[in-house]
């Protein structure tokens, strides 16, 4: 189960959503929370110092490196006290890391030794979002091997879940999660598939597949578009999360057609738990 907990943090707002799910998750649940925070190597580079000394109107390089480098690193010293302080706050075991690169890929470098990553998303604003998920939330959920939990809300709920299953690879790997959260945090759920008449052959297979777990399991049909599906069954039911996978077809089509994780991220009420 989730032993190893990633948060990373950059002291914003919606980071701290994230901050404070993972806390709370943690108080409840035996588990180690990772605060990470990485100073962005783009922001040190040459072409964004010429670009602001042009800005400024005075010349490049007066040790606006280092003067930029020390902001950045003392808001992420920052970030991390905010995160160590809730956590020793809830009596929750915890540890951080502040370090430098291009922010998306070392997140999913240190997801690698995590069970789970935790990202804030603001609820303020997502309705202007039309269905865009931020650059680097989408790049880590895109290349992350863990399960990446995405989430609008501060504090886990721990009645039901629901899983949205369409027979793709990443989507099997969502009920091999939602069994392992079930028994562990014995939790009943629902099944979803939306689709044609055709579709409704997953349905079997997640019958097949839950059989040899002891869990709890309502299962449901419906047509129409799935990311509106997923998001009203999921009001529907009450779920306190949404497990799904994660980004099924290729970046092409989701450019033409939309990506129904993208729109489950920013349009749902609850967190949404991706899996690859």
């Amino acid at each position: 189960m989730f032993r190893r907990i990633l948060v990373p943090t950059d002291g914003s707002e919606s980071a701290g959503i994230g901050v404070r799910y993972a806390v709370a998750l943690a108080s409840r649940h035996p588990v180690v929370l990772h605060g990470l925070h990485v100073v962005d190597v783009k922001l040190l580079e040459g072409p964004f110092l010429r670009d602001l000394s042009a800005s400024l109107g005075t010349a490049p390089y007066v040790n606006y490196q280092n003067n930029i480098s020390l902001i950045l690193e003392e808001r992420g010293r920052a970030a991390l006290t905010a995160f160590q302080e809730a956590s020793e706050q809830a009596k929750v075991t915890c540890e951080t890391t502040l370090t430098t690169g291009i922010v998306p890929r070392t997140i999913v470098e240190y997801a690698s030794l995590s069970d789970l990553v935790i990202l804030g998303r603001s609820g303020e604003h997502s309705q202007w979002l039309e269905g865009l998920v931020g650059s680097t939330t989408e790049a880590v959920v895109r290349r992350a091997t863990q399960p990446v939990l995405v989430t609008g809300v501060e504090q886990p709920g721990f009645d039901r879940f629901l899983v949205a299953y369409d027979g793709s690879h990443y989507a099997r790997r969502a009920l091999k999660t939602a069994a392992t959260i079930s028994e562990a945090w014995h939790m009943p759920f629902h099944v979803l598939v939306v689709g044609d008449a055709e579709t409704l052959g997953l349905l079997d297979e997640a019958r097949n597949y839950f059989q040899a777990y002891p869990v709890q399991v309502e299962y449901a049909a419906c047509t129409g578009d799935p990311a509106e599906q997923i998001i009203h069954y999921a009001q529907k039911c009450s779920a306190d999360f949404i497990v799904m996978g994660a980004y099924g077809h290729s970046k092409v089509r989701e450019l033409v057609l939309g990506s129904t994780t993208a729109y489950a991220i920013n349009h749902a009420s609850c967190p949404v738990l991706l899996t690859r």
